[in-house]
């Protein structure tokens, strides 16, 4: 019960979402669906009453105009409903769509994406954004057409006997759904129902996917993969036949009950007939209606099942529109200008993790200072960065901007002057320019200068070439070069902070040294942070934050660092060992 009254208070809420999406258009739909699903049980009535009075030898010229305009409705409704429905499918899909990319704006830290579930979910709504709309309409709107109509139906059926109609309604809804049940065995492959269906999944695409497939043909995989997925295919098999042989006897039991139902209703109304209490034409009225309720009830379960989909991704489109972040926004305006920045008894703990990553962090650097951070795999570096960029909060301590705590300042106005170039950046499928900028608008001089200074002058020549081969006339690019297009997009932005996180792991020697040239050694005035494993750019920064298992082992010029730290000498000199 519970989940009928779910299912109906969703189904509820996604007609509201359509009149949300567009009143007019949904109005137009609401009120064209019951006059397209009454145009049928017009058609019976009036065809049983044509016919009553041609028997009896009555006039039938109204009840002839009556179902002739049934019959044009029935043709002529459709027509115009589905115009309206995809008008209001259309507006619906930019609807969604930007309600989810506003919601995202809204977010300022990336909690959202450490919660597993909520990360699922995202995922379900960002790839179900663009058909999802379209089964909501196309189903939603046939329940409510098929409701009517059946309704009605049984309306008329109750007119001559109340209890034939309950009685019938008491055996096709059950017939109906083990029919479909049986229905559904059949067509869906029976993988997708098995507990088999997550490997031979995998089994199935790995022949199939690109990313496998130079060392599948290369080391000859077919064969042995095809013999697995046929022996898991087999044993699943088995136990899905069980279950289809029991639904096939129990639709056969629904089945005879229906058929007997019907048949005695049938005879019923022979004898009504026969005795001269009804019509001729009630005959060919029930007939109609027992033919409309078996196929409306087949359609009915069936479009309801299929719009069950779409009903829990409007859940989780709704659940995701609700989220709250615990991060809360500042009030005050960043400048842009400061003077120094400080972390005061900072630890970080990952939301739903219950290990801390940073532990009790206490530093000071000036504005304009270049400062490496350097340590071993794990040991927070990352992590620091992603709060200085405020993608979360300090689980204790603070940060300060001259004093003033971060928090207090608005996320938007203090990304407003930050740039970053990340180790897992960004590889947007847009043009040249468009990735270069972020999609903001700018001097074509400013990106061709951007783009010169990484190293990537052969690009300049087709700004609007798009960088994916998705698209016509695209192009791919190395992993080098997408990192340095991510570096020539920092370069772009004139921030006072900059952050490079493992800025050169994609890059050669040479692409990496000349970065290096271009960021650190330039007097620019610009603050940068970068993280690195590679010890010989290290003597390019004013001073080296060393981090050792989330704690500063030391803060100090790199040669400084070198007299005072043994473990940051040993680990210098594995590096500088290795090109010897």
């Amino acid at each position: 019960m519970t989940r009928v009254y779910d299912y109906f208070k969703l189904l509820f809420q996604t007609y509201k979402i359509f009149f949300k999406a567009t009143l007019l258009i949904s109005v137009v739909v609401v009120a064209l669906t019951p006059l397209e699903a009454l145009a049928p049980v017009l058609g019976v009535q009036a065809g049983q009453r044509l016919v009553d009075q041609l028997s009896a030898q009555q006039p039938y010229g109204y009840f002839f105009c009556l179902w002739t305009l049934a019959t044009v409705l029935s043709q002529v409704l459709p027509v115009v409903g589905t115009n309206f429905q995809g008008m209001l499918t259309d507006k619906l899909t930019g609807f969604i769509k930007l309600s989810l990319m506003r919601k995202s704006q809204q977010l300022n830290s990336l909690e959202l994406f450490d919660d597993s579930d909520f990360f699922d979910d995202l995922e379900v709504l960002n790839e179900g954004a663009s058909w999802r709309p379209v089964n909501l309409i196309v189903f939603g709107v046939a329940i409510l057409r098929e409701v009517v109509t059946i309704s009605g139906m049984f309306w008329l059926l109750g007119k001559y006997n109340v209890w034939l109609a309950l009685l019938l309604l008491g055996v096709l809804v059950p017939q109906t759904l083990v029919s479909y049940r049986i229905q559904q065995e059949a067509f869906e492959t029976m993988v997708t129902r098995s507990k088999y269906a997550r490997k031979l999944n995998y089994l199935s695409s790995l022949l199939l996917a690109r990313d496998d497939a130079k060392e599948v043909r290369l080391f000859d995989m077919f064969s042995a993969v095809i013999t697995r997925y046929l022996k898991l295919f087999n044993l699943s098999q088995k136990n899905v036949d069980q279950i289809r042989r029991k639904q096939m006897f129990l639709a056969l039991v629904f089945l005879s009950m229906t058929v007997a139902v019907s048949a005695g209703g049938f005879w019923w109304f022979i004898g009504q007939v026969q005795q001269k209490l009804l019509g001729i034409g009630v005959l060919l009225m029930y007939i109609s209606v027992i033919a409309y309720l078996v196929e409306g009830m087949t359609r009915l379960v069936e479009d309801s099942s299929l719009l069950y989909d779409s009903l829990l991704w409007v859940k989780k489109y709704q659940r995701f529109l609700e989220f709250k972040e615990k991060q809360t926004d500042g009030t005050l305006e960043f400048k842009g200008d400061f003077k120094k920045l400080k972390l005061e008894h900072v630890s970080f703990t990952y939301p739903f993790s219950k290990v801390e990553v940073l532990h009790d962090l206490n530093l000071e650097f000036n504005a304009g200072e270049k400062i490496a951070i350097v340590g071993e795999n794990g040991s927070g570096k990352s992590t620091l960065v992603k709060l200085l960029l405020r993608y979360y909060d300090p689980s204790k301590g603070q940060i300060l901007l001259d004093e003033t705590p971060l928090s207090m300042y608005q996320c938007a106005s203090y990304r407003k002057y930050l740039s970053a170039a990340f180790q897992d950046f960004s590889r947007f499928k847009l043009s040249v320019a468009a990735n270069v900028s972020a999609l903001k608008k700018g001097p074509i001089s400013k990106i061709k200068a951007c783009l010169a200074r990484v190293g990537l002058t052969t690009l300049e020549a087709d700004l609007q070439q798009n960088l994916s081969k998705e698209f016509d006339h695209g192009t791919e690019l190395s992993g080098g070069q997408w990192q340095k297009i991510a570096l020539a997009r920092c370069l772009y932005k004139d921030s006072s902070l900059c952050f490079l996180d493992e800025p050169t792991s994609a890059l050669d020697a040479r692409s990496e040294q000349q970065m290096y040239q271009e960021f650190l050694a330039a007097d620019t005035g610009q603050t940068i942070l970068f993280v690195t494993h590679r010890m010989s750019a290290v003597h390019l920064a004013d001073r080296v934050l060393f981090l050792k298992n989330g704690t500063i082992a030391g803060f100090a010029p790199h040669a400084q660092l070198l007299r005072t730290d043994q473990t940051y000498r040993e680990l210098y000199q594995l590096q500088k060992d290795a090109y010897k």
